[in-house]
């Protein structure tokens, strides 16, 4: 079973006892939108551009000695964007609403950020929307490692080469209906593991 359909599947399970005739459409809409992880762009750590790096090799000298510098300082910066696409069917004729997604990255079971999404986006039928979660982090606030560890840990972040460890995005959508805002009664988890460039 694909992730996008599990979550999907979940959602329906979730909100089968939510009631209200006068949101019915926008319930079954929201019951239809499928979320999948589309991906990480633009990571970023203490300045060192991730996007071509696939291993600690990868790294120069210079890219080394400024991570180092950072780790010195106590603040190893990272930003990156973790991508959501989310898909209202064809067959469906009422436009989802996501009005606010709250979000958390996980790295072996431990949280090591959270935030929340406060930019409405639209899922018209049969028209799939991104949805970019940007993810700012000091490395050294989240994680006991340092040197090559704390960088591998970056690399797996951001979704470049294989890696041992599991790195997990769970969020909860809140889309509108004409009851008001509706939020998943319960998080929406990806194995962003499976998804690392190897």
């Amino acid at each position: 079973m694909s992730r996008s359909f599990a979550a999907r599947a979940a959602l329906v399970l979730a909100l089968a006892g939510t009631g209200g005739c006068a949101a019915a459409s926008q319930l079954a809409a929201l019951r239809q939108v499928e979320f999948r992880f589309a991906g990480v762009s633009s990571p970023v750590v203490a300045g060192v551009p991730l996007d071509r790096i696939r291993s600690y090799d990868d790294l120069s000298a210079e890219d080394i000695a400024r991570l180092g510098l950072a780790v010195a300082a106590a603040d190893v910066p990272m930003d990156l964007t973790v991508n959501v696409e989310g898909r209202n069917p064809e067959s469906n004729t009422v436009t989802a609403r996501l009005v606010a997604m709250d979000w958390s990255y996980f790295v072996d079971d431990d949280e090591a950020v959270a935030g929340r999404l406060e930019n409405p986006v639209s899922f018209p039928p049969g028209e799939p929307a991104t949805v970019p979660l940007r993810v700012r982090l000091n490395l050294m606030d989240a994680f006991y490692e340092r040197g090559r560890k704390l960088a591998e840990i970056a690399i797996a972040m951001a979704g470049r080469g294989s890696t041992t460890h599991r790195l997990t995005l769970r969020i909860t959508p809140t889309i509108d209906t004409s009851l008001g805002p509706i939020r998943y009664p319960a998080p929406l988890e990806f194995d962003l593991s499976a998804n690392s460039t190897r």
